[in-house]
């Protein structure tokens, strides 16, 4: 298991937040790299959804383009299934079935979607009784020992 960005910086961690003023709930940690912009795939995983039809004039007024371009992927830890989400990426490079290893090159993020600035949105859910449940990430990456 390994970051989806090198030489990191988190610029919004997971929970509680205080953005432009309103307090809202954030749902998975933000990464900005002090170096590039390339979003990896953390562990040997299945891309699941591909949207890459962002549209920039939308930004603002489409909730469904306020991720920007977006990629889930799918790996197993013992008996779980885990969902894995990158948001805010300018290009995906992948597609639905593909398989990955840890470390391939996924994308690039960007300031794109409901964005103040270039960062990589990064969440987990956990599949349980056909349900997604959330996880907090920061924690899961902690377990994992990547952060």
């Amino acid at each position: 298991m390994r970051l989806p960005v090198n030489d990191y910086m988190i610029t919004s961690g997971y929970g509680e937040r205080i953005l432009h003023g309103k307090k809202e709930f954030h749902d998975g940690i933000d990464f900005k790299s002090v170096t590039e912009n390339k979003v990896f795939a953390p562990c040997d995983c299945i891309v699941t959804y591909d949207m890459d039809n962002y549209e920039e004039a939308l930004r603002w007024t489409d909730k469904h383009m306020s991720g920007g371009n977006m990629i889930i992927v799918d790996f197993q830890l013992g008996n779980t299934l885990f969902h894995m989400r990158f948001l805010h990426l300018i290009d995906n490079l992948v597609s639905v079935k593909n398989k990955l290893m840890e470390g391939d090159l996924i994308g690039h993020y960007g300031d794109v979607g409901y964005s103040f600035g270039p960062h990589l949105h990064n969440d987990l859910y956990m599949q349980s009784a056909g349900n997604w449940i959330k996880i907090n990430i920061e924690n899961f990456y902690k377990t994992t020992g990547v952060l």
